[in-house]
C-alpha cells in the first residue's frame, strides 16, 4: 500500500507547481518565458515588439556587412540583400522570416497540448534554456552561382578550343587546380544563420586535374573542324535573317571525353542561351490589350490592342540540335502568334466612369537620366488601364517586359567588390505613387511590400511599395461595381497618377505613419576593385538610416462595413559604399 505521506507530497509538489506555473503565466501574459533564446540571443521576457527591435537590430548589422566566404587568400562577402543604387530591390539572397520565429518563440509553454506545454513552462521555471531557430529561407542557386564566379580562378581548367582574331582555330592547354565544395559551405551558411551565427566561412578544396587536356584536342580537332564547316548556318523569319557562323557554332558545342577520346555534341543550354540573347528578342512582342483615355467627360479609344509574338524556342532548339545528324543551310522559324489576353469591349461609350476617385503625385527631381527615363517608361505602362470591377491589378504584369528592347535602362549595383548594372531602376517610383493613390481611393490591397532602405525618394516613410519581377509585386483589386480607369504622365519632373470611376459612399481615413526605432548606419565602406582606375573613388550607394514605421488605413463602406488594415514597414539602414580602383 502507498504512503499517504507520498500521495500528499506529490500532491503538494503539484499544487505548488501548479501555483507557479498559474503566477508565472500572469507575470508573463504577453512576453516570452525567461529561457527562450535565439543562438546566443536571449529574447525571454521580452514582448513580441521588443523581442522583434533586438532581433532586427542584430540582422541589420549583417545585412550590412555581410557574410564573408574565404578560401585561401580570396574573400567574398554575400550580402542578404542586394540593391541598386537608387535603393530599390534588386535580389534577396537571404531572407529572414522574423515575425514567424518570434510567433514560434512565444508558443513554447502555450502550446496546444496541455500537458507537453506545462513540461516546458516547468523546465523554463527551474533555468532550462530553450534554443530556438531562426528561420532563414536562402537562394541557393544564386549564392553558389556568385561562389563559382568568384572562387572559379582555382578550378581546373580544361583544355579548350578558340579562335584566334585572325580566324585560326587554337587550343588552350589545360590547368591544373582545386576543387570547392561550394555545397559544403550552403549547408554550414543556413546551419549557422539558423544559429544566429554569423562567422566567416572558409570554404573546403581539393587538389583537381582537368578532364581534357591539349593532347586529346588535338588528336580531336579534325573531327571538329568537320562539324564547325556545317556553318554557316541561317535562321529566318519573314524578311529577318540570323546568320550562325563558325564561332557561334563552336560556342554551342559541349565538349565529353571518354577513354581519352572526345565526343562533341550541341548543347541545349548554350543553343538557348544563344537563342534569347540573339533571336528571341528581335522576334517576341507581348500581347496588349487597347487602352483608353478620359476627355470631357467621355472615355476615347487611343491605342487599339494588338497582337503578341513569341518565338518558339523550343523547336528552334530542337532544330539545332539535330544539326550534326541532319545538317542544313537554312530553316524556317516557328512563331506563334499570342492573342490579347481576354476581349474588351471597344465600344467605349459608357462604362460608368465619371470622376477621379484617387489620385497622388511624386517628384523625382534629382535623379539619374536612367531612372527618370525608366520612370517615364513606367508611366506610359500604366496609362489607360481599364480594370473591370472585381478584377485584381498586378503591378509587374501591367509593366510587362523590362529590358532594353522596351526601352529601358541600367542602374549600377554593387555584387562583392564590382559594379554591375540591373535594368529596372525607378520603376519603384512608380509603383509607389499608384500605391498611394490607390489609398486615396479607398480600394483594397492585397500585396505590398516596402522598400528594404528608406529613401529620400518616399518620404514620408512608410508609404512606399516596391517591385521586383517576379516578386515582391504590387496589386489591388476594384472592389467598386464600375469599371476604373487609371490615367499616370509625367510632366517635368513630376509623376501624376489618377484613378477614374465612379464614388459609391466610402469615407477613406488613413493615419500619419509611426517612425520609431531609427538607427544610424555603419561608416562607409570602402572596396578595392579591379574594374576601376588604380586611385579612382566611386560613391555608388548613399547611406541611409533604418527605422520601423507603420499606418492605419481604415475604409468605411456605404452599409456601415468597416475594413482596418495596419500597414508595418522595417528599413534597414544601409550602409554607404564607395568603390576604390586598386
Amino acid at each position: 500500500m502507498i504512503n499517504k505521506k507520498i500521495i500528499i507530497s506529490f500532491i503538494f509538489i503539484f499544487v505548488i507547481l501548479g501555483i507557479a506555473c498559474f503566477f508565472y503565466e500572469i507575470k508573463y501574459v504577453d512576453k516570452i518565458y525567461p529561457g527562450v533564446s535565439i543562438g546566443e540571443i536571449n529574447i525571454g521576457g521580452k514582448t513580441l515588439t521588443e523581442a522583434e527591435r533586438i532581433i532586427n537590430r542584430e540582422l541589420d548589422k549583417i545585412k550590412q556587412t555581410g557574410i564573408i566566404f574565404r578560401y585561401e587568400n580570396k574573400d567574398l562577402t554575400i550580402y542578404p540583400i542586394i540593391s541598386s543604387s537608387d535603393g530599390a530591390i534588386v535580389d534577396i539572397l537571404i531572407n529572414f522570416d522574423v515575425e514567424k520565429t518570434l510567433n514560434k518563440a512565444i508558443l513554447i509553454g502555450r502550446g496546444r497540448n496541455i500537458i507537453n506545454s506545462t513540461i516546458e513552462k516547468i523546465k523554463l521555471i527551474f533555468g532550462k534554456k530553450n534554443y530556438i531557430t531562426l528561420i532563414t529561407e536562402i537562394n541557393n542557386e544564386k549564392i553558389n552561382k556568385y561562389l563559382i564566379e568568384s572562387f572559379s580562378l582555382f578550378d581546373p581548367q580544361d583544355a579548350y578550343y578558340y579562335y584566334d582574331k585572325n580566324g585560326n582555330l587554337l587550343i588552350q592547354p589545360e590547368k591544373d587546380g582545386k576543387a570547392i565544395k561550394y555545397e559544403n559551405s550552403l549547408i554550414v551558411l543556413k546551419s549557422n544563420l539558423e544559429a544566429f551565427n554569423f562567422s566567416d566561412i572558409i570554404l573546403e578544396g581539393n587538389d583537381a586535374i582537368p578532364q581534357i587536356s591539349a593532347n586529346n584536342c588535338l588528336d580531336a580537332k579534325s573531327n571538329l573542324e568537320d562539324i564547325l564547316n556545317l556553318a554557316p548556318v541561317k535562321l529566318k523569319y519573314l524578311k529577318r535573317k540570323w546568320t550562325i557562323n563558325e564561332k557561334d557554332l563552336l560556342g554551342m558545342i559541349t565538349i565529353s571525353e571518354e577513354n581519352n577520346n572526345l565526343f562533341f555534341n550541341l548543347d541545349e543550354t548554350k543553343i538557348k542561351e544563344y537563342i534569347r540573347k540573339n533571336i528571341s528578342p528581335e522576334i517576341d512582342q507581348v500581347s496588349s490589350l487597347p487602352k483608353f483615355i478620359f476627355i470631357d467627360n467621355v472615355i476615347q479609344n487611343f491605342e487599339p490592342g494588338k497582337e503578341g509574338k513569341k518565338l518558339d524556342v523550343d523547336s528552334t532548339v530542337k532544330l539545332l540540335i539535330n544539326l550534326i545528324e541532319n545538317p542544313f543551310n537554312e530553316a524556317e522559324l516557328t512563331v506563334n502568334i499570342l492573342p490579347f489576353p481576354e476581349d474588351v469591349n471597344e465600344d467605349v461609350s459608357d462604362y460608368g466612369i465619371k470622376e477621379i476617385i484617387g489620385k497622388y503625385s511624386l517628384g523625382f527631381e534629382g535623379s539619374t537620366v536612367a531612372r527618370t527615363l525608366n520612370i517615364k517608361n513606367g508611366s506610359k505602362s500604366l496609362n489607360g488601364l481599364l480594370l473591370k470591377p472585381g478584377e485584381e491589378f498586378s503591378m509587374i504584369e501591367a509593366l510587362g517586359d523590362i529590358d532594353e528592347e522596351h526601352g529601358y535602362e541600367k542602374e549600377a549595383v554593387i555584387k562583392g567588390d564590382a559594379i554591375y548594372y540591373e535594368f529596372g531602376g525607378g520603376l519603384c517610383h512608380t509603383s509607389t505613387t499608384l500605391f498611394r493613390a490607390v489609398l486615396d481611393s479607398g480600394l483594397p490591397i492585397t500585396m505590398r511590400q516596402n522598400h528594404s532602405y528608406n529613401m529620400p525618394y518616399y518620404q514620408p516613410a512608410g508609404i512606399d511599395a516596391t517591385i521586383y519581377n517576379p516578386s515582391p509585386d504590387f496589386r489591388f483589386v476594384n472592389d467598386t461595381e464600375n469599371y476604373i480607369l487609371i490615367q499616370s504622365e509625367v510632366v517635368d519632373s513630376e509623376l501624376y497618377i489618377e484613378l477614374w470611376g465612379a464614388k459609391d459612399g466610402r469615407i477613406i481615413e488613413r493615419t500619419e505613419p509611426v517612425i520609431y526605432n531609427i538607427v544610424k548606419p555603419l561608416a562607409t565602406k570602402y572596396i578595392k576593385t579591379s574594374t576601376l582606375i588604380s586611385g579612382d573613388v566611386k560613391c555608388t550607394y548613399m547611406p541611409y538610416d533604418g527605422a520601423d514605421t507603420y499606418f492605419d488605413y481604415i475604409v468605411t463602406y456605404s452599409d456601415g462595413t468597416i475594413k482596418n488594415k495596419r500597414f508595418k514597414s522595417h528599413y534597414i539602414p544601409r550602409q554607404g559604399v564607395c568603390l576604390v580602383g586598386a
